[in-house]
């Protein structure tokens, strides 16, 4: 009898454990139990569908699934699905235990550093604001989305960026102004820019806000040839206009004090002061008078273009002057063998009026008056610097045979009929005549009736 309940013990205890062993199989899915002795893992995973690695065995199926025939102790399990983070734990599982766990998976998001230019644009990410850049997302949805950035000023922009996994990347999106962008440069620089009736500043400057269409341009440069034009712009546009302006011709004035001197521009004759030219190229001129008896004077003048430039020579003296009368008047007078002029007359005296001669060079000189039907009378002189020297000359009358040639009458007498030689005639009609050899008479022009002039008889052969 005690043998006999020994059996039915046994039994029962063998019973009990198929019974523990059939219990654990509804929580594995059908198919996927392996029927092996020792320690079980149920594995399952949020979101289910990872690969599973067991101590560096992969499973056959993905979570949720159930590793048997474990040995008794610590196990590492790894779980993986795209688009998620790895996960990682380590389980310890005791003899005949049948251990379950759950490996929750973290989605994967990618590093994004998003650029504009310019800098300070608004960045949206399917719709939702995140911040200006330069943005850093840290945790950029995987996939492909649609990012939008908007600034001041700036056409928006809408680029799709596609991310993987966490490798980082760098998104750069060039806003185009919703304006045009224009860069004045001249030559040369420092012209004033305007644009439509508006000064924008002196070159090189830029006109940043620039509507499209069409503008008034005008570059201005005081002495230079001024630049128009009609420019078109777009939006977006980005343009230089690069001028050369043309230089004005200057204006030069010189004068001198006194007059007439020889004017010489870097060393080249020109002509005589008082010189006023409209048209002379602008830059720096060496200006250089000359005058007889006075001091030459150099002076360096530079000439603006588009302006005038005026230059006064006050010519210092360096000679005397001389004052000569002569009897008779009407003398041509010769200074060291030059013209200066004849002796003026002095009414009807026989003396004449001072001529005066300027500018007559320091030391000795030489003085030689000539007079038809006179000797000519040389004389020599000496100046000083600034001296005047006054003189006076008498010419010999040359003798010659009384015949004369006119016949003047004041009335229809006898006393009123005079023969002679015309030997002066005035400016006001009168006439200095000679009635016989030396003896003169002056008639007046209202009492002369008539000049005859007097036959003469040829000379016989």
């Amino acid at each position: 009898m005690g043998r006999q309940m020994m059996h039915s013990w046994q039994y029962w205890m063998r019973a009990l454990v198929l019974l523990a062993g059939l219990s654990a199989l509804p929580a594995c899915e059908p198919g996927r139990t392996v029927s092996a002795p020792g320690c079980q893992l149920y594995i399952s995973t949020d979101p289910a569908g990872a690969s599973i690695i067991c101590d560096d065995r992969a499973a056959p199926n993905p979570s949720p699934m159930t590793v048997m025939g474990l040995t008794a102790g610590e196990h590492l399990i790894i779980a993986r699905k795209p688009g998620y983070a790895e996960a990682r734990m380590t389980a310890t599982v005791q003899p005949g235990e049948r251990l379950t766990v759950n490996l929750k998976l973290e989605p994967l998001r990618g590093l994004v550093l998003i650029y504009s230019k310019p800098l300070g644009a608004d960045v949206e990410i399917d719709d939702a604001h995140y911040g200006k850049t330069p943005l850093l997302v840290p945790d950029f949805p995987l996939g492909q989305h649609r990012v939008k950035l908007s600034a001041i000023d700036h056409i928006p922009k809408t680029v799709e960026v596609t991310v993987t996994d966490r490798t980082p990347q760098q998104v750069n999106v060039n806003l185009q102004s919703d304006s045009a962008w224009l860069i004045f440069e001249s030559k040369p620089a420092g012209a004033q820019v305007t644009i439509n009736n508006t000064v924008i500043g002196n070159t090189p400057c830029e006109a940043s806000r620039l509507s499209a269409g069409r503008h008034r341009v005008e570059i201005t440069l005081k002495g230079h040839t001024a630049y128009q034009d009609e420019l078109t712009t777009q939006s977006g546009e980005e343009r230089t206009v690069s001028v050369t302006l043309k230089a004005l011709p200057g204006k030069l004035t010189v004068i001198s004090i006194p007059p007439k001197a020889r004017l010489y521009l870097n060393d080249q004759y020109k002509t005589e002061t008082p010189f006023t030219t409209n048209a002379i190229p602008a830059k720096t001129y060496v200006l250089r008078v000359e005058l007889p008896g006075y001091a030459t004077q150099v002076r360096t003048n530079v000439v603006t273009a588009g302006e005038e430039s005026v230059v006064e020579f006050r010519l210092a003296k360096t000679s005397g002057t001389l004052l000569l009368s002569t009897e008779p008047p009407g003398v041509t007078v010769y200074l060291d063998g030059e013209n200066r002029g004849i002796t003026p007359p002095h009414g009807q005296e026989p003396i004449s009026e001072q001529l005066t001669i300027e500018r007559v060079p320091q030391g000795p000189r030489k003085l030689q008056m000539t007079k038809q039907g006179y000797y000519d009378l040389t004389a020599n002189v000496e100046v000083a610097f600034n001296q005047t020297v006054i003189l006076h000359e008498k010419l010999m009358a040359r003798p010659v045979t009384f015949i004369p040639t006119v016949i003047v009458r004041t009335g229809s007498g006898a006393e009123h009929t005079f023969q002679g030689i015309v030997r002066e005639k005035y400016d006001n009609g009168d006439i200095k005549f000679e009635i016989e050899p030396g003896i003169f008479k002056t008639f007046k022009a209202s009492e002369i009736q008539s000049l005859e002039p007097i036959p003469q008889n040829p000379p016989s052969k």
